[in-house]
């Protein structure tokens, strides 16, 4: 009985956007909290208000835990379930009811439960865990093209323009100066007071830096998004199968039990 009012409640359309309208309310109010004038005209009742969120967030966890029936271990199973119960779990760690700041700081760790609560953004961050390794792999490559721009730059201009290009590191952020596309035409115009063609250095570096880097980046990106959108996808499928085959359990053992009763009459 209980199971069943409780995945009621969990699977009913409007829990998931009331979660999210909560935890948007908690980031509010956490918010406020840096603001003296706020705190001095609500007092208590921000940290009441919090409170409130707080258990909210707790009877959230209990009801998903309750709904899964005589398998309460599988909520542990999904890694954002895990990710919900941490944060919800430090607010009850003995000892920190004194430390203001590292209590602050744990509620403020709630409103990243906006990444468990919208499937969208979880596709984000399952993208961004996805392209981390090829993202390395481009970021060596950038480094080795900075490298050596950095020190062709050295080479050329540390005479003329020892204030941008005098040692290596200045010229490391020199070029990413230019990276930005922040006022490079000015070490570009001044390269070319020492030498007329010294534009090429600069354009090319533009060229190679912030259009083939950044696109590769883009690319690196779209494609996580894309395989996570499967995986999500996959996801969801499966769980809806596994849905699909509980209820034709049940749906058996409701035959086989109307069954029965006929045989007996």
């Amino acid at each position: 009985m209980m199971t069943a009012i409780a995945k009621s409640i969990v699977e009913h359309r409007l829990f998931q956007p009331f979660i999210i309208g909560v935890i948007l309310f908690n980031a509010v109010l956490i918010g406020m909290e840096t603001y003296p004038g706020a705190v001095n005209v609500f007092g208590t009742s921000l940290e009441h208000l919090d409170q409130i969120c707080l258990w909210i967030f707790v009877i959230e966890i209990v009801l998903k835990i309750i709904a899964l029936g005589r398998k309460p271990h599988l909520f542990f199973t999904s890694a954002w379930n895990n990710f919900d119960f941490i944060i919800v779990a430090l607010a009850f760690v003995p000892g920190l009811q004194g430390q203001t700041t590292v209590l602050r700081l744990i509620r403020l760790l709630r409103v990243l439960r906006l990444l468990s609560a919208m499937p969208n953004m979880q596709i984000m961050i399952i993208a961004l865990i996805h392209s981390i390794p090829r993202i390395g792999q481009m970021a060596l490559m950038a480094s080795l093209l900075f490298y050596i721009y950095a020190v062709i730059g050295t080479t050329l201009f540390a005479e003329h323009d020892p204030q941008h290009w005098g040692t290596l590191h200045i010229s490391l952020l020199s070029l990413f100066r230019i990276l930005t596309l922040e006022d490079w035409t000015d070490l570009m115009y001044s390269g070319m007071e020492a030498y007329d063609w010294a534009w090429v250095f600069h354009v090319s570096f533009v060229l190679l830096a912030t259009f083939i880097i950044f696109n590769m980046l883009i690319g690196i990106i779209l494609s996580s998004m894309e395989e996570a959108r499967v995986e999500v996808e996959k996801e969801n499928n499966k769980s809806n199968a596994d849905t699909q085959e509980k209820l034709d359990e049940i749906k058996r053992a409701v035959e086989s039990l109307e069954q029965h009763i006929k045989d007996k009459s």
